[in-house]
């Protein structure tokens, strides 16, 4: 009796032990499932189940906000009866890998309920239970407004934003292509530069509005007069090229280009006045005036020198004997190969101001040459002479030293958080040795490396991807900063970006120009929101150029831009004036 007694109790403790484990168990699973509730229900990304016939079963609050269905329309309807036809078929194909439990994630457009699509970036989850896939879950974060600032920037890889022709890049590209063709049909190509006469006059009375009125007239005048077979593309300024395929002979570039002549006589009304362009023409044919793009667009600027020094509307084809625009050059070249030694060259320094406190952050180091015969020479002559001669090494080594040890001397008398912005050229950054050029700068100026800031064009980054991004990661293991400049005008995969270790983008002076705090739905606005959005999206500090007006200033400061610089913050000067500048900026921003 005694024993039945004891095993009694000791399965009554039992029990009790496993009724209190049960109930632990129990709260277990209900927290949880609250925990899982709460995310499921609050998370601001869509999220949605599915059975393994693809029929919805579950849905948060946040795809019926975002799709604008109600929770009882969706449920037990079939989910790809949501999705775009044209992402149909990817969207089936990343299911059915997901019930075979292997995670999808693609992006996809989805229908709102009131008819349009948003595009969506989901990521497929099996869910498994028992060890069995059951359904998948589906999570979903809305990018459309990603997506189509990202268009809006990558348009302007290949195209001119005022006139909508081609740009350089694309210019260059489709030459390229016609040439491989010209060779195999054994035809000629013909690549006219066409510059707008005393341009530069129309800018200066009539004001850049004006300016930007003629660019699109001359634009959308020639644009009539060239058949399927020709490209015409805004060059750079008031510049113009274009390239026709499939000639018989030269003589059919040279009605093409009367033809252009004429197009452009028809007089245009600006403010009530007519006003009649005429441009200036250089012709080179391939293959007798070149075997390659670069050699033909550069014999058609010769070319173009020469129809110049003729008039105005005047067209001439290249001639292959030396003429004066090449002794010029070789001259100047000459003379570039000692402006080093013979101590010719100086460095300028443009201010550039943080929006948040008016106060000047950094100093961007600006090249000059003063000859004592040809006088001062403009950066737009001498430096790509010097890309094209291989002497810009010397003189960006040389940049790179001076602004160093000049940013050394300001640290000890103005300000030590002051930092200098020396810009690298394309040759200078493919050299072998060029990280250790950096290395070398600060040791020898002794300035700590985060006041250094370089500055990269993003041409120059996409023509070799990942090497770039392993010479800027060795730069930033020294500690300096990396800035990507010029951003918008020959970007030409916008994807690249995130990938770049940088610190700093600046958005070039071109989109700067016309805001205007009046119109904030322009073109022009709408790409400088999505850049800058995108800089706070990659936690990179936005930099305007180019700010010339208060106006421009004031609607940059609204958007959310970081640093500006301009000649309306302050032209280049030249190093005994920085420190007046310096200090009449920041007596004016306390």
């Amino acid at each position: 009796m005694k024993n039945d007694n004891e095993e009694i109790m000791a399965l009554s403790h039992l029990v009790k032990a496993s009724t209190n484990e049960m109930m632990k168990l129990n709260a277990s699973l209900q927290e949880s499932e609250q925990r899982y509730k709460s995310l499921f229900d609050h998370n601001p990304d869509l999220i949605y189940s599915m059975d393994l016939a693809g029929v919805i079963t579950s849905v948060n609050a946040s795809l019926t906000r975002l799709l604008g269905y109600r929770q009882q329309e969706v449920l037990k309807t079939s989910a790809i009866t949501y999705v775009l036809e044209a992402d149909q078929l990817s969207v089936i194909n990343c299911f059915n890998q997901t019930i075979h439990e292997r995670p999808q994630s693609f992006t996809a457009k989805l229908f709102h309920k009131k008819g349009y699509t948003l595009e969506f970036c989901i990521t497929n989850l099996p869910i498994i239970v028992n060890g069995e896939v059951v359904g998948v879950y589906g999570i979903g974060k809305n990018v459309t407004k990603q997506k189509e600032a990202e268009e809006k920037i990558a348009h302007l890889a290949f195209h001119d934003l005022l006139t909508g022709l081609p740009n350089r890049n694309l210019f260059e590209q489709h030459l390229d292509k016609c040439l491989r063709k010209t060779v195999e049909a054994g035809e000629k190509t013909a690549v006219i530069f066409i510059d707008l006469d005393q341009f530069k006059m129309v800018n200066e009375s009539l004001g850049h509005q004006a300016g930007d009125q003629f660019l699109k007239y001359a634009a959308k005048q020639m644009k009539k007069r060239i058949g399927r077979q020709s490209m015409l593309s805004r060059y750079a300024g008031d510049e113009f090229m274009l390239v026709i395929n499939g000639l018989s002979g030269a003589e059919e570039a040279g009605r093409i280009s009367r033809k252009l002549s004429e197009a452009l006589a028809v007089p245009l009304s600006y403010h009530g006045q007519e006003f009649v362009l005429t441009a200036s023409m250089g012709i080179s044919i391939y293959p007798d005036d070149g075997l390659t793009s670069d050699v033909l667009i550069k014999n058609a600027g010769f070319a173009l020198h020469r129809a110049k020094e003729k008039g105005r509307g005047e067209w001439e084809f290249f001639k292959g004997e030396m003429n004066e625009f090449k002794v010029e050059r070789l001259t100047m070249e000459s003379f570039l190969r000692h402006a080093i030694s013979k101590d010719e060259l100086s460095l300028y320094f443009q201010p550039q101001i943080s929006l948040d406190d008016g106060k000047v952050i950094a100093l961007e180091a600006l090249v000059r040459w003063n000859h004592p015969r040809l006088g001062i020479v403009s950066p737009g002559l001498f430096i790509p002479l010097a890309e094209e001669t291989g002497l810009i090494g010397h003189i960006g080594r040389w940049v790179l030293n001076e602004a160093c040890r000049q940013l050394k001397k300001w640290h000890e008398t103005i300000n030590s958080e002051l930092s200098i912005s020396v810009n690298v050229s394309g040759r200078q950054f493919q050299k072998l040795d060029f990280v250790y050029e950096v290395k070398e700068a600060l040791q020898r100026s002794k300035i700590d490396p985060r006041f250094l800031h370089l500055e990269l064009t993003e041409s120059m980054m996409v023509e070799n991807v990942q090497y770039g991004i392993n010479i800027m990661r060795e730069l930033k293991e020294l500690g300096i900063k990396i800035s990507i400049d010029d951003f918008g005008t020959g970007y030409s995969s916008l994807s690249y970006l995130k990938d770049f270790p940088i610190d700093i983008l600046k958005i070039d002076q071109s989109f700067i120009r016309n805001l205007s705090k009046s119109d904030h739905n322009s073109t022009d606005a709408a790409i400088v929101r999505a850049i800058i959005t995108m800089c706070k999206g990659l936690s990179v500090t936005a930099l305007a150029e180019g700010v010339e007006t208060k106006q421009q200033l004031l609607v940059l400061k609204d958007y959310g831009c970081d640093h500006v610089q301009g000649f309306f913050i302050g032209k280049p000067v030249c190093a005994a004036e920085v420190e007046n500048l310096f200090h009449t900026y920041h007596t004016k921003s306390s």
